[in-house]
C-alpha cells in the first residue's frame, strides 16, 4: 500500500479509548495536521460511570489506579483534548460505555478482570450494534478519505469490537481504511501476565490484509502528547516502565535507519 499524506484532505482516526490513537498513530496525526490535513480522533468508549452504578473489581482497580474519583471520564476526556490538540488535531468522544463496566442482560459484568477484557469478546456483549452506528454517524459527518482502526494486537474486547464494527460498516459504505498496530501492546511484551504480537493479531483479523507501509514520524511530539495522559501512563506501562524507551524501541525497529516511524497495514473487508 501507499499513503501519501499530502493526498489526504481529512483522516478519521477511530480509537477505543482515550489514548489509543495518541499512542498508536501519534505521529501520523501530528504530520498529517502538519500538512494541512483535518485529522480527526473519534473515541467510542468515553461514557461517564452510571451514577450509583456497582463496578466491577476490575474496574475498581483501575479507579484506585487513576485516582480520579468515581467519575473519572470527565478528566479523561480533557487528557485526550489536550493530547490530540497538541498534535494538531481535534477529537470526538463517543457516548458508549467502556468495557469494565457493561453488563450482560442479568446484569452480570461481562469483563470483571483483566484476564476477561483481554480476550475475545463475548457473544452475549451486544455492544456492536451501537458501535457500528456510532461510526456510521462519524464518517457520514466528517467524510474521510482514510480511515484508521485498530489491527487488534493486545486482543482488548473493545479493540475488537471496535475493528469488526468498522469491517462490517466497510462492507456497505466506500472507504480506504488501514489499520494501526495498537500500542502498547504490538511491542510483543503486553499485556504483561499474556503478551500478544502483530503476527499473531494479522492471523487473527477478519480484515483482508493487502500489505503494510511504515510512515516516517516524529517521535519528540508523539510522546509530549502521551504525557498528557497523566492519569494513565501507570496502567499503560506499569512496574515503572518507562514510556520513552519502549517506543523508541520499538519504532525505531518500524522507521528507516536513525528514524522512526509507525506502520500501517492495506485493509478490506
Amino acid at each position: 500500500m501507499q499513503i501519501d499524506l499530502n493526498s489526504y484532505k481529512t483522516i478519521l482516526v477511530v480509537s477505543p479509548h482515550l489514548d489509543d490513537g495518541v499512542l498508536s498513530v501519534g505521529g501520523l496525526i501530528e504530520k498529517a495536521a502538519a500538512n494541512g490535513a483535518d485529522v480527526i480522533v473519534a473515541t467510542a468508549f468515553t461514557a461517564d460511570t452510571p451514577p450509583g452504578m456497582a463496578i466491577s473489581p476490575l474496574a475498581i482497580e483501575l479507579h484506585e489506579l487513576w485516582n480520579l474519583g468515581s467519575n473519572p471520564f470527565e478528566h479523561r476526556r480533557n487528557e485526550d483534548i489536550a493530547a490530540v490538540g497538541a498534535l494538531g488535531g481535534r477529537t470526538l468522544h463517543g457516548p458508549l460505555l467502556d468495557a469494565l463496566y457493561r453488563t450482560d442482560r442479568d446484569g452480570n459484568f461481562l469483563y470483571p478482570t483483566r484476564q476477561s477484557i483481554f480476550s475475545q469478546p463475548p457473544d452475549h456483549d451486544d455492544v456492536g450494534e451501537a458501535l457500528s452506528h456510532l461510526l456510521d454517524q462519524w464518517i457520514a459527518e466528517v467524510s474521510p478519505d482514510l480511515v484508521l482502526t485498530p489491527l487488534g494486537v493486545g486482543r482488548h474486547a473493545d479493540h475488537i469490537q471496535t475493528t469488526n464494527a468498522l469491517r462490517r460498516l466497510a462492507k456497505v459504505r466506500t472507504m480506504t481504511v488501514a489499520l494501526y498496530e495498537d500500542m502498547p501492546y504490538a511491542t510483543g511484551v503486553f499485556p504483561v501476565a499474556a503478551p500478544d504480537t502483530v503476527d499473531a493479531a494479522l492471523k487473527r483479523t477478519l480484515w483482508q490484509v493487502a500489505g503494510s507501509q511504515i510512515v516516517p514520524v516524529d517521535l519528540a511530539g508523539k510522546l509530549n502528547a502521551i504525557a498528557a495522559y497523566a492519569s494513565q501512563i501507570a496502567d499503560i506501562f506499569p512496574n515503572g516502565i518507562e514510556v520513552g524507551s519502549v517506543l523508541d524501541d520499538y519504532m525505531r525497529l518500524g522507521g528507516p535507519t536513525g528514524a522512526y516511524g509507525e506502520r500501517l497495514w492495506k485493509a478490506v473487508p
